[in-house]
């Protein structure tokens, strides 16, 4: 886990069906979150899978990336700034199979 994420012990996944960035906001059930911290200048919001986070009040979502290889999608994880600015998109896997690994998710699967 903390190579995935240096400095978090906890990670929460979600149950499907994991929404998009895009339809988050179009909901607004995040206020301005995305607009505000989410370093959408980074990713295509229409083409990001949310589904995880760090826990309760960590506002560090864990994202596939399908922008920026739909083959072999990046897992990413939003990484704050000072005072939340300057936060900025960090992959943390190269993609779902080796996320799944580095939480050993994996083991005891033939």
């Amino acid at each position: 886990m903390r190579k995935f994420a240096t400095g978090e012990s906890l990670i929460c996944l979600q149950p499907p069906p994991f929404p998009t960035i895009a339809q988050v906001c179009a909901a607004g059930a995040a206020g301005d979150f995305w607009e505000r911290f989410g370093a959408l200048q980074q990713i295509d919001p229409q083409r990001v899978l949310i589904f995880g986070d760090f826990g309760l009040g960590s506002d560090s979502p864990i994202i596939l990336d399908f922008g920026r290889d739909a083959s072999n999608t990046p897992v990413l994880r939003l990484k704050w700034g000072p005072r939340g600015q300057g936060n900025e998109r960090v992959q943390g896997a190269e993609d779902f199979n080796e996320f799944a690994e580095m939480l050993g998710l994996t083991k005891g699967l033939a």
